[in-house]
């Protein structure tokens, strides 16, 4: 069992502790409390009666700056995120945490659907150059000949593949199966 304690981020000049244990990260709830200035109490309860956080909560020792070992609820760093969002408070901390949060998960879902948008604009744009280079090179004497060729390579190619199923029945048939 693999185990370190690092300090996390600091948020508003405090520091918010996580423990790194067998690849997973553990964030410390009371740091994040404290920076957030809501009360820890409530927000321990409120983990423990949530179905998803409750169960996923853990507690372990963390070092705490002033090298005290401290035994502190947790929850790992793939949930954190979002039980801070979750947290119900007036504390301008936390109000200036949830607005950041919006951002972030506009400027990420906003930037999917403008790439997605840019992209089939573009793959639009090919396709019309696509189309109008193939009528242009369908007057082209070599370019109906590039596609006999083709057409040719494709059909004895289901052929072979006809063949050697054909082949391999036959051989299946000699022992019975």
């Amino acid at each position: 069992m693999t185990q370190s304690i690092v300090k996390f981020l600091e948020f508003k000049g405090k520091s918010l502790l996580f423990l790194s244990k067998d690849g997973i990260y553990w964030i410390a709830l009371k740091p994040i409390c404290e920076a957030l200035t809501i009360n820890y109490q409530q927000q321990h309860k409120n983990v423990l009666a949530d179905p998803i956080l409750g169960p996923a909560s853990c507690n372990h020792t963390i070092q705490i700056p002033n090298d005290q070992a401290r035994n502190m609820t947790c929850l790992p760093e793939y949930l954190i995120y979002g039980y801070m969002f979750s947290i119900r408070s007036e504390s301008p901390e936390l109000l200036e945490y949830k607005k950041e949060c919006y951002k972030i998960l506009f400027d990420y879902f906003h930037g999917i659907i403008t790439s997605r948008q840019n992209l089939i604009k573009e793959k639009v744009m090919l396709q019309k150059e696509r189309v109008l280079l193939e009528t242009d090179l369908r007057n082209d004497t070599r370019f109906v000949k590039l596609e006999e060729l083709k057409a040719g390579e494709a059909r004895i190619g289901k052929n072979l593949k006809r063949l050697d199923d054909e082949a391999i029945t036959q051989q299946l048939s000699l022992f019975g199966e």
